[in-house]
C-alpha cells in the first residue's frame, strides 16, 4: 500500500528533525524502504525546498577601521564623520585557512560600494594581509568589533542606500555569507552627511545613473554630490 500524504509530509517533518529513516519507519508504521523512497522522491522533485542550510564557519573575528569605530561606535563627544568610506571585514575559520569577506561601506550615500570575497588566506600569512589591508585602503588602524555591529554598519548602509534607489555592490550577495544570518534588533546609524545623502563621484561609478536615483527618490535640491575633484558640493567638472 502506497504511503499516504499525511504519512509522506510526516516523513518529510521528522527528516528534517533529523530523525533516521528506520526510526521514522517504526514510528509510522512504514517499512524503511518505503522511507526512503519518499525521502528521495521528494528531495530529487524540490531540491531546494528541502535543503539543509549550511552553518556559517566558525567565527574569526570582525574588524572596522579606527575611523568607521568613531563613527559608528564612539560617544556623542568623540563622534567623529571625517570621511565617507569605511572598511569591515569579516573573517571565519576554514581548517588551516581563513576565509575573508570585506565591505567598502560609504555611509554618505552608496552604502556597500565595494566588497572582496570571501577570499581563502592561508592562516599564517592572515596576520599580514589584514595589516596590509588596512594600512593600503584606509590608511589608518583598526578596531575589533562583535558580529552584530559589523551586521549593523553592512547591513545598516545597505537599507540606506536601498532608500536611496541604489543597490549594494555587484558581488554583496556572495561576500555576505561571512556575515551570516541577519539578527534581529541590530543597532541602527545614522547615513549620510549633514542629515542628508552625500553623493562623492568616482570613475568607477555610473554617475548619470546614481544622480538620477537621487533626483527620484530625495528631489532635486536635497541631496549633495561632488563629481570629478573636491572643489564643493554640487560641483560638476
Amino acid at each position: 500500500m502506497a504511503a499516504t500524504p499525511e504519512q509522506i509530509q510526516e516523513v518529510l517533518a521528522l527528516r528534517d528533525r533529523k530523525v533516521g529513516p528506520k526510526q521514522i519507519a517504526r514510528k509510522l508504521g512504514l517499512r524503511p524502504a518505503e522511507v526512503n523512497n519518499i525521502i528521495h522522491t521528494q528531495l530529487s522533485a524540490n531540491p531546494e525546498k528541502h535543503s539543509q542550510p549550511k552553518k556559517p564557519l566558525k567565527l574569526k573575528e570582525c574588524l572596522i577601521d579606527a575611523q568607521g569605530f568613531d563613527r559608528f561606535f564612539g560617544s556623542q563627544i568623540i563622534r567623529k564623520d571625517r570621511k565617507g568610506l569605511f572598511q569591515v571585514m569579516v573573517s571565519r575559520v576554514d581548517g588551516q585557512h581563513c576565509l575573508v569577506s570585506t565591505f567598502l561601506i560609504d555611509a554618505w550615500c552608496l552604502g556597500v560600494k565595494n566588497v572582496i570575497g570571501p577570499r581563502k588566506v592561508k592562516t599564517i600569512d592572515y596576520p599580514l594581509m589584514r595589516e596590509k589591508a588596512y594600512a593600503q585602503t584606509m590608511q589608518d588602524s583598526y578596531r575589533t568589533i562583535s558580529l552584530a555591529q559589523a551586521q549593523s554598519v553592512v547591513f545598516g548602509a545597505v537599507d540606506y542606500a536601498k532608500r536611496l534607489g541604489l543597490d549594494p555592490h555587484a558581488d554583496f550577495e556572495r561576500a555576505q555569507v561571512n556575515l551570516g544570518p541577519r539578527m534581529d534588533d541590530l543597532t541602527r546609524h545614522e547615513f549620510g552627511k549633514n542629515g542628508k545623502p552625500y553623493y562623492f563621484g568616482s570613475p568607477y561609478d555610473d554617475t548619470d545613473d546614481i544622480l538620477a536615483k537621487l533626483r527620484a527618490t530625495v528631489g532635486e535640491g536635497k541631496f549633495d554630490y561632488t563629481i570629478g575633484m573636491d572643489l564643493g558640493m554640487g560641483t560638476v567638472l
